[in-house]
């Protein structure tokens, strides 16, 4: 590694700490960054500087080094611990073997001794960067070539014998690429040749630039799926992603063709079979992609063409299906609102496209109010108490589907911000409940997060949670200022020893409470209560 490694000390006294730092130069391949009197201060300096070694004295006040090293080992993983220890804390250093620590300076510190410890300890390190270096390098080989790797794997599956697919499946696989999972739509692409790519080298850069932007829509819509080049064309294997995959995918098919229009200044033609799943099923949707692809070439279907339309010619009618209605139902209760407002105006096109040829669309709204109501019921209201008036008489009084879909929206952007109030409700019952405890119980000194969460029934990783969004605090920062707050009115108004308000405001020991009062106040308590008295 090139760069210094960084270290933070930790040490009780001033004097062992600038002893220790002086003897550690640049040429050793470490810098001190930070050090701290007590392992409490020093996990907020771990946290700020993010130090390759911390290394600390093992007999501390409040937080020694093993409870130090815990904390380490638990919240920051990477960092190395090292000890400062004295000839006779064998127990301490039973300890440390059972917490991995290997690296040791013994009091009194020599510059020999700091040396030695340097130089095993950048080894140590060295190596270990070297092997992440090397094993990142060959990752990203991989990576590079993986594209290539599962085009072939394809290509063969399609083009090889029966006997030889079983191979390219489990290959496939192997490198994560499945079909027995989801349904799956087979698009076949071709790019129109045009004069200026006669040239095979141009025409197959064209080929490669036409995939690019394909694969970058896919993307943007956040597919699953899977291309690769055969037989002259582009095949795309484009799994199912919600329940209404069909009418999506063929909006992003439509996409497509126009952004290849647009960039690229060429044609593509798009073939596309029913839905299918599992591998076996991949030849037969490649034939029926292939298949519809050649019929669009004297039917006049246009650019897009699905083997299911030549199949059968139905007749529109304006119905909202099951597909719809779970379309709607899911983007109400995880979708943004952004997310229910285009699945609304998608549902409001296809509707006013369909019903072109319909007279009536009662029993399209009677579906809606259904769905609306057993959304409503979902999130405790009720709609007839919100609306002020029933539903039913409300909808009849629509005249066309867009005012029926606009006052559709309002009421389901109502409702999920009624829900949303209700949710944040309680969540902050349930704070404040955690609140009330802790100022209730703040002098046990045992009191702890586990102890608060057991006593609600809530988990820890919630209340944590709560805490970080509502109060942009952690549980121990607002026990503390709690703590603190009540010496302070204690020294304040009362004459009472400091010892006897450090017990009284949760603390065992009277030097960690004065510290953490003057970290909290900037001053010392009895400072403060100088201060507080003279005014």
């Amino acid at each position: 590694m090139d760069e210094l490694y960084k270290m933070i000390l930790v040490d009780d006294e001033d004097e062992v700490r600038g002893r220790i730092s002086s003897k550690i130069s640049e040429e050793s391949g470490f810098q001190v960054v930070a050090s701290a009197g007590n392992g409490s201060d020093a996990l907020d300096l771990i946290e700020k500087h993010n130090p390759h070694v911390v290394l600390t004295d093992i007999k501390m006040p409040f937080v020694d080094g093993i409870e130090l090293a815990r904390l380490i080992k638990r919240d920051f993983p990477t960092v190395r611990v090292a000890f400062i220890t004295g000839y006779d804390e064998f127990e301490y250093a039973r300890e440390a073997v059972e917490l991995h620590i290997t690296s040791y300076l013994t009091k009194p510190v020599t510059q020999g001794d700091i040396s030695r410890f340097l130089d095993k300890l950048k080894i140590e390190l060295d190596n270990e960067f070297k092997e992440k270096y090397n094993l990142e390098i060959l990752r990203r080989r991989y990576e590079q070539s993986l594209p290539l790797i599962i085009d072939n794997y394809f290509t063969s599956y399609l083009v090889t014998t029966q006997s030889g697919r079983s191979e390219d499946i489990e290959n496939l696989k192997q490198h994560g690429i499945s079909l027995d999972d989801k349904k799956f739509i087979l698009g076949f692409v071709q790019t129109e040749r045009g004069e200026n790519h006669r040239d095979v080298v141009e025409y197959e850069k064209l080929k490669l630039s036409v995939r690019s932007v394909i694969q970058s829509i896919l993307e943007r819509h956040e597919y699953n799926f899977y291309s690769f080049h055969f037989n002259n064309g582009i095949v795309l294997v484009i799994k199912e992603n919600s329940l209404n995959f069909m009418r999506k995918v063929d909006s992003v098919f439509y996409e497509m063709v126009k952004m290849v229009e647009q960039y690229l200044a060429v044609s593509i033609d798009i073939g596309a079979s029913n839905l299918h799943q599992s591998f076996g099923e991949l030849r037969i949707a490649y034939d029926e992609a292939e298949q519809a692809l050649g019929f669009s070439r004297f039917l006049n279907a246009g650019r897009i063409v699905y083997i299911d339309q030549l199949e059968h010619d139905r007749p529109k009618m304006l119905t909202l299906s099951d597909t719809d209605i779970n379309d709607m139902i899911h983007s109400m209760k995880y979708g943004t609102d952004l997310e229910i407002r285009n699945v609304m105006e998608t549902l409001k096109l296809n509707a006013l496209r369909d019903s072109k040829e319909l007279t009536s669309f009662r029993p399209y709204s009677i579906t809606m109010v259904n769905v609306l109501v057993n959304f409503s019921a979902s999130v405790g209201v009720s709609l007839d108490e919100m609306l002020g008036e029933d539903i039913l008489e409300v909808m009849s009084r629509f005249r066309n589907l867009e005012q029926m879909f606009d006052w559709v929206l309002s009421v389901i952007l109502k409702l999920r911000e009624h829900n949303l109030k209700n949710k944040m409700t309680n969540s902050q019952r349930m704070l404040d409940n955690a609140i009330n405890y802790m100022e209730k119980h703040y002098a046990d000194s045992r009191i702890s997060m586990e102890s608060v969460c057991d006593e609600m029934g809530i988990s820890v990783s919630y209340l944590s949670l709560l805490f970080k969004k509502e109060k942009q605090s952690t549980f121990v920062k607002y026990l503390t200022s709690i703590r603190l707050e009540k010496a302070k009115e204690l020294l304040g108004m009362t004459s009472e020893k400091i010892i006897d308000i450090a017990g009284k405001c949760g603390y065992n020991e009277v030097y960690y409470f004065s510290h953490s009062f003057k970290k909290y106040t900037g001053v010392s308590p009895k400072k403060y209560r100088e201060e507080v008295n003279h005014t």
